[in-house]
């Protein structure tokens, strides 16, 4: 339908008033008609088709997007509240340094306000070219996320991450940043560690891990500012730095070693780290099939001594009940079981406990088992000793 109005406000009103029934409007949907206007109004329609060829891929691209996180069970992105204003604002962070905390309305206000000035001062070049580098630049963003999820398809690296650990949302204009500029997965110069080599997605995995996992704290102005200002001219050794500096400022080792060696049952990359502990002992990485056979389990953290225990405190070698309760969210009295056994275990034992865990598919629970049933005890000396175990190698995996 085709309405001819001369007032600015009234037409998208009507737009909006028109299309606004049922399913609300998007504000993706409201900034590409606002795009539309000011290309027909004041740029001779120059850039209505590429407005339009342009979000009509954005919007395919959206729908490809939510359907890899769904059949992937990737939680950020498959989640109900989850939409393209969710991605328009995650862009916006890296195309902008106005507000490293965007709202998507704040972005379509952000475009309405650039637009209205360029009119105002009779700019209509400047508009052109603001149009046609936002839109190009938008419908970049949404081509690197598609292409990052799609390796989550048919890569372990990427499913392990976007499915076990899930990473910070506050990450992903950075992520997709490096994935723009051909970086994501380049390997790290000059950074070879225990033999092994570095990319760009390791270390933003290592800074999900310690920094907003582990410490539990969201530095969204750095990592946001970072994002905007990133372009082809910095350096693969120029953004290592960075990145290595932004993990040491916000998590230096001596932190991390003493978040891992106390009350780490709260830790949202535990599950994960878990896993990689799992592949570690068992001396093998486990294929995107293997993980995605694990994960089908629904695996919760398992308390070995349980939090309400039956047994004797002081035959465990704890002093008291604070001695005990400052133990029992350790490393050492953790593993990972399987929904179902978790339920049926429930206050049993240690002993009693290896007839469960024996049947687990969880590399480390069957190896806990043998060694409770080798020893014939589990106690507070395990605990400690079994935590040291346990955090050498996390400390080998997140080392810096």
């Amino acid at each position: 339908m085709e309405f001819i109005e001369k007032s600015e406000g009234d037409a998208i009103r009507i737009f909006q008033t028109v299309n606004d029934r049922g399913k609300p409007l998007t504000n993706m949907e409201k900034a590409k008609s606002l795009l539309v206007y000011y290309s027909n109004r004041y740029l001779s329609k120059k850039l209505d088709d590429d407005i339009n060829d342009a979000f009509g891929e954005i919007f395919e691209l959206y729908d490809d997007i939510k359907q890899i996180a769904d059949d992937e069970n990737i939680k950020l992105i498959r989640s109900k509240d989850f939409n393209e204003d969710n991605i328009m604002r995650y862009h916006f962070v890296s195309f902008s340094d106005k507000d490293y905390d965007a709202t998507a309305p704040y972005v379509l206000d952000f475009l309405k306000e650039k637009l209205s000035k360029f009119r105002s001062n009779s700019k209509f070049n400047e508009m052109e070219s603001f149009i046609t580098r936002y839109i190009r630049n938008l419908l970049d963003f949404f081509r690197s996320l598609k292409s990052i999820l799609e390796r989550v398809e048919r890569d372990s690296k990427y499913y392990k991450v976007f499915v076990v650990l899930g990473p910070s949302a506050t990450l992903y204009p950075l992520i997709v940043k490096l994935e723009m500029l051909g970086k994501l997965y380049k390997e790290v110069p000059d950074l070879n560690r225990l033999g092994g080599k570095y990319t760009f997605f390791d270390l933003m995995e290592l800074i999900d891990v310690r920094v907003y996992k582990t410490r539990g704290t969201d530095p969204r102005a750095d990592i946001s500012r970072y994002a905007y200002s990133l372009n082809e001219n910095y350096s693969d050794k120029e953004i290592c730095k960075w990145l290595l500096e932004f993990n040491e400022y916000w998590m230096p080792q001596s932190l991390f070693e003493s978040n891992m060696k106390s009350n780490v049952y709260d830790n949202a990359a535990l599950p994960y780290m878990f896993l990689n502990y799992c592949e570690y002992i068992d001396g093998k990485q486990y294929s995107r099939e293997d993980i995605k056979r694990f994960m089908t389990e629904s695996p919760t953290i398992e308390h070995i001594l349980s939090q309400h225990p039956t047994f004797s405190l002081s035959s465990a070698g704890f002093q008291n009940e604070t001695d005990f309760a400052d133990t029992e969210h350790h490393l050492g009295n953790l593993t990972w079981l399987e929904k179902r056994y978790n339920s049926a275990v429930r206050n049993r034992n240690p002993l009693e406990k290896t007839h469960t865990y024996d049947r687990s598919l969880f590399f480390m629970t069957r190896r806990l088992s043998s060694n409770i049933a080798h020893s014939k005890v589990f106690n507070k000396s395990s605990i400690e000793n079994r935590t040291k175990e346990i955090y050498k190698d996390l400390q080998a995996k997140w080392w810096c």
